[in-house]
């Protein structure tokens, strides 16, 4: 028989015994269905993770800090294993002219200072040396003032450092009375709104105060500083989060300054150069492992968060994994149906079964006949399940956004992808045809002349 013939008989067994087929198709179109939207679950998970990654860890930054290495042996041997590790201009320089670099702000970052205003307020910072310059291209923004310096010290505030500037004074006072009244709401209400209240620093000069860690009690006080722009609120952080973050930026000649007026710095001249660290922008997220290869020939220590990624490629596996067993399972129980109907099929059939073998039919043309027959069944599942999975898809957006309200990215949306589409279908087409095996097998070892005689 022709494939066209195989074809025609099967589609009529297919119409005729419609409850069968019925039967058949509800088990392959929600196990299809099933199938679509697992992958497609998997996808977008993977694609939200990788948002929320890039979001909130910066994937094209990489962080460089001096590698002094071990030090052993004599004098001269530590002396020179220091300085080739050290992190210095001349390095920044190379850097800078790396292949698919964009941006390099050379930093010395400091310890926590207290940053005091004319008046008295204060708020511990954490002052940073760098090149102001920079900072634009790292996707710092100005929301007040700017970075360029109009003759003497200047800094730039983060949006984190315009909150909680406090007089120590009085918040000395109010961790007494919270001291003798704990539950005291009032008390709580007024530390939570000094903590929370933004002022103006655009055009304030500030100081910095530094415990001398030589005389413990004893604190040292530099020159003052004029701030000349604030930074709005990073995209990557939540207000709560940006408001803690508290960091001043000063050119770098400023920062040695404090060093020295606050007792920070006990070194040689050539150690005045060194730079603690510097934050190197990468074109794209994929060259990140090819700078930070030529980085560490500088002798000098990376890292980035590459390995978030590569975290999150193993959890997103096992989560894609659990998605498909759960489809699979679901067709396997559909492959079930299908074996059960076709197998009573083959039953009621078998006169059918037994003319077809006197007519000449073999083996072959009848197991093609069933396996043909479950094939059409898998496809038809298969149709209606890509109609399911767009009707389920609703519910499940609906779901996931009643659980991850509260995401600060927002929740994740699931997206029928089109790549799901002919997996699925196939999928069900597979199913079909090798739970339609076992029966066709059977059908096809029907005595035929038995068969007509008992008929």
């Amino acid at each position: 028989m022709r494939i066209w013939d195989v074809t025609r008989m099967a589609w009529g067994q297919i119409v005729r015994r419609k409850v069968v087929t019925l039967l058949c198709m509800i088990g392959l179109s929600i196990g299809s269905a099933a199938m679509i939207i697992a992958l497609s679950v998997g996808q977008s998970i993977q694609a939200y993770s990788e948002q929320t990654l890039n979001a909130n860890y910066k994937m094209d930054e990489i962080t460089v800090t001096p590698n002094e290495g071990i030090r052993t042996g004599g004098a001269s041997r530590q002396t020179s294993t220091f300085e080739r590790g050290a992190l210095t201009p001349e390095k920044i320089g190379i850097i800078q002219r790396l292949p698919h670099v964009i941006a390099v702000a050379p930093m010395l970052k400091l310890d926590m200072v207290e940053m005091v205003l004319p008046d008295g307020r204060s708020s511990y910072v954490e002052a940073i040396g760098t090149e102001l310059g920079t900072l634009g291209g790292f996707g710092y923004k100005y929301a007040q003032g700017s970075g360029a310096a109009g003759g003497g010290r200047t800094a730039v505030a983060s949006y984190g450092a315009t909150f909680g500037l406090v007089d120590p004074k009085v918040t000395q006072k109010l961790f007494e009375q919270l001291n003798n009244d704990p539950y005291n709401n009032d008390l709580l209400q007024q530390y939570m709104e000094m903590a929370s209240k933004q002022d103006k620093l655009v055009q304030e000069r500030v100081q910095f105060r530094y415990e001398d860690m030589a005389n413990p009690g004893k604190s040292k006080t530099s020159g003052s500083v004029r701030v000349t722009g604030e930074l709005a609120q990073p995209t990557n952080m939540s207000g709560e989060s940006a408001q803690n973050d508290k960091k001043i930026y000063m050119p770098l000649d400023t920062a040695r300054a404090l060093q020295d007026e606050l007792g920070m710095q006990r070194a040689d001249g050539k150690a005045a150069a060194r730079l603690n660290s510097a934050l190197v922008k990468v074109e794209d997220k994929r060259y990140v492992a090819q700078v930070e290869q030529q980085i560490q020939k500088l002798m000098l220590n990376t890292e980035s968060n590459l390995f978030q990624e590569e975290a999150l490629a193993g959890q997103l596996a096992m989560y894609q994994k659990a998605a498909i067993g759960i489809g699979g399972f679901i067709m396997v129980l559909a492959s079930l149906s299908i074996i059960v109907a076709m197998i009573m099929s083959t039953h009621q059939r078998r006169k059918q079964i037994g003319v077809m073998k006197v007519l000449g039919a073999n083996l072959w043309q009848v197991r093609q006949m069933f396996i043909a027959e479950a094939a059409m069944l898998g496809l038809m599942g298969g149709l209606a399940g890509v109609g399911i999975a767009f009707a389920a898809l609703g519910g499940v957006n609906g779901l996931l956004e009643s659980q991850m309200a509260d995401q600060q990215n927002g929740p994740m949306t699931v997206i029928i992808q089109q790549s799901a589409l002919p997996q699925g279908i196939l999928f069900a087409v597979l199913v079909g045809i090798v739970s339609g095996i076992y029966p066709a097998i059977s059908a096809s070892r029907t005595n035929a002349l038995s068969v007509i005689k008992s008929g």
